[in-house]
């Protein structure tokens, strides 16, 4: 509902307009009432100031002073966060490619994949109210980042990729959608790359004989029911 607050605006914003503006030229000529006296009410009014004064700010404040990167007691204070954090989420540093931060209090870390093509992004943003933290965001950005690594390949219809068939068995075969490669998919038994696939080894023979029992007690548990 339109009160008279908001009417007064919407005038005082006509005002500012038509004083800018010739008749000739004006978008609400036609409709506009302001030089016949129509409008004296609002001359007693407060002062309400005009729709402009409602936009929100192009530039917000910044979180925090973007030219301390270039101090080098800044970017020590960074770099042994980002390998603290980096350490206790189990990531080599050789993974680790760049950190980057922003005057909003974004921080924005980036890994790569054994192969050097494959990059994972962590990203953190300072909530508008709350303080700039760089030890909180580089925290967050890294977890992030690490979230994303550690998601199964899920390789595309006719991508090579690589299984584990048994005990320091490892092959590579192409996802043709058959029963194999989807087995695999769905023991997560697929990886980018050899050497990925020989670091899970053991942990895919577990699932593998985990995923045996269970598939065993679902065929007694059939033969029981017929």
């Amino acid at each position: 509902m339109i009160d008279d607050k908001m009417a007064k605006r919407a005038v005082n914003t006509l005002i500012v307009y038509c004083n800018g503006k010739k008749c000739a030229d004006c978008a609400v000529s036609r409709s506009c009432k302001l030089s016949n006296g129509k409008f004296k009410y609002f001359d007693s009014y407060p002062l309400v100031g005009v729709f402009g004064n409602l936009q929100k700010p192009s530039k917000k404040p910044p979180k925090f002073d973007i030219t301390l990167k270039d101090s080098t007691d800044f970017r020590e204070y960074i770099n042994e966060i980002f390998m603290r954090e980096a350490e206790k989420a189990g990531l080599p540093m050789n993974t680790a490619n760049s950190i980057k931060w922003h005057p909003s209090g974004k921080i924005k870390v980036t890994f790569v994949d054994d192969d050097n093509k494959t990059s994972y992004i962590g990203v953190a943003k300072c909530h508008p109210n709350d303080a700039f933290n760089p030890e909180v965001g580089v925290k967050l950005a890294i977890e992030r980042a690490v979230k994303q690594m550690r998601e199964p390949f899920i390789p595309n219809e006719g991508e090579v990729y690589y299984y584990v068939a048994g005990l320091d068995e490892v092959y590579d075969t192409i996802n043709y959608h058959e029963y194999k490669d989807i087995l695999n998919i769905a023991l997560g038994n697929c990886f980018k790359t050899l050497e990925k696939a020989l670091d899970n080894t053991y942990v895919i023979m577990r699932r593998a004989v985990n995923a045996i029992e269970l598939l065993k007690k679902c065929r007694d548990d059939n033969a029981e029911d017929s």
